[in-house]
């Protein structure tokens, strides 16, 4: 009777794998990445979310410093977008630098909204117009569009705006409960928090 180690002592050692061997490893890895993927995207999505609202939550706690020493919050009516933040910065440094949007527009470069170019920070609005009072701060979310009107002027938003519900503004809220790749822009304004 022939031992195993007879057998593979006798074994071909230049046959290499079958393509159906093949075919059923490429299966497998296919699979394990199908499954492993959407879950890595998805707890990359989560981390960016939390890293906007972060950002926004320094933001405007430079704001409320502002607000203290100025009796106001920045004006943003006629000040660029790209600016608005810089009076956190310049002279005095309320934060040592204003961070980036993560969720960046990154199409439509030559695109204006506004008249204005596209920006890569986050979006901020202030009321009333001469001395702001309360201030509004968006990101664009994860679907990386910019789902609600330019916020020029903060209207002292009421739930009928951000609900969609008032006919003349168009406000839409990120909700992770849509799913974590949905619709609508990450908020924070100083009347109350999203």
């Amino acid at each position: 009777m022939k031992t195993l180690l007879d057998r593979l002592a006798r074994h071909d050692c230049g046959r290499g794998f079958t393509l159906i061997e093949l075919l059923v490893v490429v299966a497998i890895l296919s699979i394990l990445a199908a499954i492993a993927i959407p879950n890595f995207l998805e707890a990359q999505t989560r981390s960016k979310v939390a890293v906007a609202k972060n950002d926004m939550r320094t933001i405007a706690t430079a704001l409320e410093v502002y607000h203290i020493d100025n009796n106001r919050y920045p004006e943003t009516y006629l000040t660029p977008r790209w600016k608005r933040f810089e009076c956190l910065t310049t002279p005095v440094a309320y934060i040592t630098r204003v961070p980036r949007d993560p969720f960046e527009m990154r199409n439509d470069l030559d695109n204006t909204i506004d008249w204005e170019p596209r920006h890569f920070a986050y979006k901020m609005g202030a009321t009333p117009l001469q001395t702001p009072q309360r201030y509004a701060i968006s990101s664009n979310g994860p679907d990386l569009d910019e789902d609600s009107v330019p916020i020029k002027a903060y209207p002292g938003f009421s739930w009928e705006v951000f609900t969609g519900q008032d006919p003349d503004f168009d406000y839409m809220i990120y909700d992770p409960t849509n799913g974590t790749v949905s619709n609508g822009d990450i908020w924070r304004v100083s009347d109350f928090h999203l």
